[in-house]
């Protein structure tokens, strides 16, 4: 149950729900529009209602939750239980003495999400770059353990220690060691003599490796920690292009031969390095990270998504041809992690924070913030570095000192012993970076040519570029900010920008890799319009640029049921134009021949002109990073106006340069006369064809046709999930017609909900809604309709 204010006595066991909602978790407290700056601020409530079983006697009970937006206090039938303070990181409540068996039972969740300087991030939300919204927006759940069982790493609080840590040596294709740390606690009010069984598992569920503890004897109250090894031969290695997960199964055996406890944990065994002279390696060979960043919110709902939601994201960037993703500016859900571990998308996770490092209880929940998070996700493969320095948090704020981001730095590696721990972190912004010593210093930046200096402060180290392609055009108002709907040219200019900044961050020698910002469409409350710059747009539909990256993946990987291996794209929406056109072509192919109406209008290599400055940058409201929040938005009294940015923009855009550097260039067409009909490419390797594409001319709109995006999960009839409906706006030939912009209304009957604007805009012939499930199986039926037109899909959630 849930209600969007303050209620007092709303704690107590006996409570009337007058004005209350029933709602399913991960929840958001309110609806939001589509475009929102200054979200929902204030006191929410949820009350739960459970059952406590006469079987659950002489058992643990823990709450635990993923996580709460920000400060949550909680009570078990009117007692009082804890405060926490933290909106992105799970916490556990021991409830054990606080439940009345065989009879109902309350938990009351009061939770506050208003501007709070000791909470990270700290920075008021009419400041912030992205936006944190509220609730109980990821999973919670009730844990009912038997007195002798494994530990969970967060609660038990232990450094390097607590629930299961699992680590890798002598990671070969000929074998690997498996290091297996358990934390076991005995809360029987007597000794228990104890082993742990361990054994690796692999997809088939057939046993590879086990091995057995000696039995220990562990007090009343008291705990143990077992350290087991298991070496296998030939083992299937973690790597982005083949990411095998084994599981490993943690058995707790009492005196009497009785399994206490049993855990599973996939597990991915790889190793890591990074450095100058090799770059990063994984498994002892090099690979080059071709990343991107994910904010985790959603339209409407915020933060508040399912499982399944976390995994579609997770595979779209995948298949938009990203082997990393930078989690900014906050450790995420650990359903995307899992999504990562599954899909060979690698991961950094930042402590939450941006722009801001007050001294005092700030910093005290930040450094228990980096603790908490590499005891949830130590486990990851996907996890290959830490980022320990407050996103942006330069050395003119307050308590910003290179002595704090020293220490973050050392908790860390207290945190995870060993070479595979590999913190990261700002380098602009410390006085002396080679003291604070991240093992992985992302670049300085250097406004006036665009560069990304690093060799003359840290001179024996590799760099990564943790954002680049968006801020450096413009600001605010920079020309990567481009929504779906801006037409071709618009589109194009986006593009032109991210290709034109990865070919010179790959020119760098220290260039470890890169994440792009951004790879999804977001909310911010500094700013009143949507952060455009995304490869996706918030409805996660894609922009051309999405194409260009995509083109950078092998075309020899192939994943099971991931789009994958060759591709070809046409970034063009052949309408009528007077002069000759040029057409860029994104694809992984060795050579692409074009056609129009069939006729064979040349066929091309991938480009290989000079790299050449970029041009005139037009910049537009830039945030100056060394202002106080009060004075860094000072427009907000005003309003802000869109831009018309490209017919001032002095850039010569896909000149069949800036490219060298790129894993594959594009391929660009210059003066293809225009033909009304169908403009297609065919990419071939080797000289055969492998990928074709076609872009026809958009004819009169006569045809609505309902997509529905499941994103390799089907929707769950759990009351929480949820999808994107497409209602697309097509020709006779089937065609997307782009300057349709009709309103379209959708009707839903059955199993779901529609969740914000209905009617809708279409934006470049599509109009987007969301919808979730509710909790009960059953048949959707989902219909739109515009101008005559109309369409209905029928299907079945379970």
């Amino acid at each position: 149950m849930f209600i969007l204010e303050d209620k007092l006595g709303a704690e107590q066991k006996q409570f009337p729900a007058n004005g209350w909602e029933s709602v399913c978790l991960p929840h958001t407290p309110k609806i939001e529009s589509l475009h929102v700056d200054l979200h929902y601020q204030g006191l929410c409530w949820y009350r739960k209602r459970f059952l406590a079983d006469e079987a659950y006697k002489g058992m643990k009970l823990f709450i635990e939750f993923e996580a709460a937006m920000h400060e949550a206090h909680i009570w078990i039938n009117g007692t009082f239980k804890l405060v926490h303070k933290g909106g992105y990181l799970p916490f556990m409540i021991d409830i054990t003495e606080d439940v009345e068996f065989g009879a109902e039972n309350v938990i009351a969740i009061r939770l506050d999400n208003r501007n709070n300087g000791a909470i990270p991030p700290g920075k008021p939300l009419e400041s912030l770059d992205f936006s944190y919204f509220g609730g109980l927006y990821r999973n919670v759940k009730l844990h009912i353990m038997d007195k002798l069982h494994v530990t969970d790493a967060v609660y038990a609080g232990k450094p390097a220690g607590g629930g299961v840590f699992v680590k890798y040596s002598n990671v070969s294709k000929a074998a690997a060691t498996v290091e297996i740390q358990t934390h076991v606690l005995n809360e029987y009010e007597h000794g228990k003599d104890v082993k742990v069984v361990a054994s690796i598992l692999d997809k088939q569920g057939t046993i590879v490796g086990t091995t057995e503890s000696l039995i220990e004897s562990v007090t009343a109250g008291g705990d143990c920690t077992f350290t087991q090894m298991i070496t296998l031969a030939d083992p299937q290695l973690w790597h982005p292009d083949h990411p095998y997960l084994y599981t490993l199964l943690t058995e707790i055996i009492d005196g009497d031969g009785r399994t206490a406890d049993e855990l599973r944990t996939p597990i991915g065994i790889r190793t890591i390095s990074f450095s100058k002279s090799n770059g990063f390696m994984i498994n002892g060979e090099r690979l080059v990270i071709r990343g991107t960043n994910r904010h985790q919110q959603y339209p409407y709902i915020g933060n508040a998504a399912s499982n399944n939601a976390q995994y579609r994201d997770a595979l779209k960037l995948k298949e938009g041809g990203f082997n990393f993703v930078r989690l900014g500016h906050y450790p995420q859900a650990t359903a995307f992690l899992d999504a990562c571990d599954e899909l060979g998308l690698m991961t950094v996770e930042p402590v939450p924070g941006w722009q801001y490092c007050e001294v005092g209880e700030f910093q005290e929940i930040v450094k228990q913030n980096i603790r908490d998070m590499i005891r949830r996700d130590r486990n990851h493969p996907c996890m290959i570095m830490w980022e320990v320095s407050l996103n942006e948090t330069y050395n003119r704020r307050q308590g910003a000192t290179d002595e704090f981001f020293r220490e973050c730095h050392l908790i860390a590696h207290e945190e995870y012993p060993g070479d595979q721990m590999n913190t990261s972190g700002d380098t602009i912004g410390r006085v002396d970076p080679a003291y604070v010593n991240y093992d992985v210093p992302y670049t300085m930046w250097e406004d006036s040519n665009l560069s990304r200096p690093l060799e003359d402060v840290l001179p024996d180290k590799g760099g990564f570029d943790r954002e680049y392609g968006d801020y450096e055009f413009g600001g605010h108002e920079s020309t990567s900010r481009m929504p779906r709907g801006a037409g071709e040219e618009k589109l194009l200019l986006q593009a032109w920008n991210y290709q034109w900044s990865l070919n010179r961050n790959r020119g760098n020698r220290w260039s470890l890799g890169d994440a792009s910002w951004v790879g999804i469409d977001h909310n911010r409350g500094c700013y009143p319009r949507v952060a455009e710059c995304g490869a996706l747009d918030t409805f996660r539909l894609p922009k051309y640029v999405y194409y260009f990256y995509q083109s950078q993946r092998r075309p020899d990987v192939i994943h099971d049921q991931i789009d994958s291996g060759p591709m070809v794209f046409i970034a063009n929406e052949w309408t009528e134009r007077v002069s000759p056109a040029k057409i860029v072509v994104y694809s992984n192919c060795d050579e692409i021949e074009l056609f129009v109406n069939g006729k064979s209008v040349g066929v091309r290599k991938p480009d290989q002109g000079p790299d050449t400055e970029y041009g005139e940058r037009v910049t537009g409201y830039e945030v100056d990073y060394w202002l106080t929040d009060e004075e860094q938005h000072k427009w907000k009294e005003g309003s802000v106006e869109s831009k018309d940015d490209t017919g001032i923009v002095m850039v010569n855009r896909h000149d069949g340069g800036n490219c060298r550097n790129l894993a594959r260039a594009p391929f660009t067409f210059v003066g293809v006369a225009y033909e009304p009909g169908e403009l297609k490419a065919i990419g071939r390797i080797g000289g055969v064809e492998k990928a074709s594409f076609v872009v026809c001319t958009p004819l009169e709109p006569e045809v609505l046709s309902i997509r529905i995006d499941m994103g390799g999960k089907a929707l769950a009839a759990d009351g929480s999930d949820f999808v994107f409906a497409y209602a697309e706006i097509l020709d006779a030939n089937g065609t997307v017609v782009p300057s349709a912009d009709y309103e379209v209304t959708f009707e839903v009957e059955g199993s779901a909900v529609i969740i914000g604007e209905n009617p809708v805009q279409a934006e470049a012939g599509i109009a987007t809604v969301l919808l979730q499930s509710r909790p009960v199986p059953g048949e959707v039926i989902l219909t739109a309709h515009e101008k005559g037109l109309s369409s209905t899909v029928i299907f079945t959630i379970k």
